[in-house]
This record gives C-alpha cells, structure tokens and sequence, in this order.
C-alpha cells in the first residue's frame, strides 16, 4: 500500500512539472488511465481495518470476518424436530394403511381357498397323475421298441454262436476272418448293454421258471439238484420285461 502511494505522488508530481502552469487548474480534474483503473486505497490501520472510505466494508475483510452464521434449527426446516416428527407419524400412518389392506387381502384370499381350495387340490393330484402315467407311458414305449429290436438281433447272435462251434480256423487268413466276426459279436453285445439289454444268468444258479425254460433234466455230480448244468440258448431281458428266456440242462 505505502508502494502504491508513492507510485501516485510520483506521478501526480511528474504531470504538474509537465502541465503549462494557464492550465494547470485543468490538469487538476484530469485523472490518468491509470488512476481510474485503480482506486486510491487506504492503508490498513487500527482506525480503518473494518470500513472502507466511504463507511462500507471490505469485501475480503468481510469473508474473514467469521460472522456467526444462522443455527441449523432456524435454516434448516428438514431436520427440523417439527419435521421429523411428522414425518414420522405420516409413515407410521402408511404403514397402518398397508397393514390394513394386507389384513384384507388375506381375508379375499382365505375364503378364496376355503370355496376353491378343495377343487384345486384335485386337479393338482390328477395332474401329477398325468404326468406320471404319461412318463411310465414313454418309458413302455421305449422299452417295448427296445425289446423289438432286440428279438431280430437274437436271431443274428445265435446264427453266430452256432457258425462259431461249428468253424474251426485253421490257417491264418480264417483265424484272421473269424476275430472280425467276434468283433462284430462283441459289438452287438455292447449295443445290447446301452440299451439296457442284459443276459440272463444260468449255469451254476438255482433254476427259475420265469426266465429258464428246462430243455432236460441230468445227473451229474458237479452241481446240486435243480441248479442249472448247461446252457443250450442264452436268455435276455430289457429292463424288467423277458425278452426271451434261456433254454437250460437242470441238474437231477
């Protein structure tokens, strides 16, 4: 400030020297650019640190001020206890209302379910009945095309196991031809055991009427009385169903 005020004496004294002195009362009333640009400021002082020369207050001086500032109850009506409370007591009110009109709904509900809860119950039930015998329905018919299929390969497997113990290779090439033949036995077999097609057990278990068919009956020292000796013709099932039943010796 004391640098800003010598700058102005300096040059307030450098214009009168240059002014003729016929118009040196004229020259008092012309300001330089920049005497306008920049206001004449006072000195910061005891007597004149809160008010500017014409009895205003300075704008920074009045930022640092620290003024006290309005309580948060005066300014601030949201968080105000008035407000709260009623704000409190309107959701309690909603919450009421709502209450009430579940209350009410599972009243419409309950006679709903005491006048229809009966006839729903059954159509559930004949539903799942459906359901199930449309599944036990599918699973036949798929067992029943299985057991199909596998009656006509039967034939081909037992044409197989007669060609094998009638054929005794010999050389090479037929000992060659023979395997290829098992391969394709054993193929058959695997295509059996995917579709769920199971041999049905015989020599050395007790003899069962509903999946044996006795050919004869032998003495023999080997196995106990009514047990199965031999095997004449492999049996086959498909899941529960016989698909046919094994021709068998019983021991006598």
């Amino acid at each position: 400030m004391i640098r800003q005020l010598f700058l102005l004496s300096s040059i307030a004294s450098i214009d009168a020297f240059l002014t003729p002195p016929s118009s040196h009362h004229a020259s008092n009333s012309i300001t330089s650019p920049w005497q306008q640009s920049q206001p004449l400021r006072h000195p910061s002082s005891p007597l004149h640190g809160d008010a500017s020369p014409d009895g205003t207050a300075e704008e920074g001086e009045v930022e640092d001020s620290g003024a006290a500032l309005p309580s948060e109850d005066q300014t601030d009506i949201l968080n105000s206890p008035a407000f709260l409370k009623r704000k409190v007591e309107v959701l309690q009110a909603d919450i009421a209302a709502l209450e009430k009109e579940i209350e009410e709904v599972n009243a419409v509900y309950a006679a709903g379910k005491e006048e229809w809860g009966s006839k729903f119950d059954m159509l559930n039930k004949e539903s799942q009945s459906m359901q199930e015998r449309l599944t036990k329905q599918g699973a036949q018919g798929n067992e029943k095309a299985t057991v199909d299929v596998a009656e006509k390969v039967l034939n081909v497997l037992d044409n197989y196991d007669r060609a094998f113990g009638a054929v005794e290779a010999t050389t090479n090439e037929e000992v060659e031809i023979v395997d290829a033949y098992k391969k394709t036995y054993d193929m058959i077999l695997d295509a059996f055991v995917e579709l769920n097609v199971t041999k049905i057990e015989t020599v050395g278990v007790e003899f069962d009427y509903e999946v044996h068919q006795a050919m004869m009956q032998m003495p023999t020292d080997e196995y106990e009385e009514g047990i199965v000796c031999q095997e004449f013709a492999m049996g086959w099932r498909c899941g529960e169903t016989l698909i046919r039943p094994a021709m068998v010796v019983v021991a006598a």
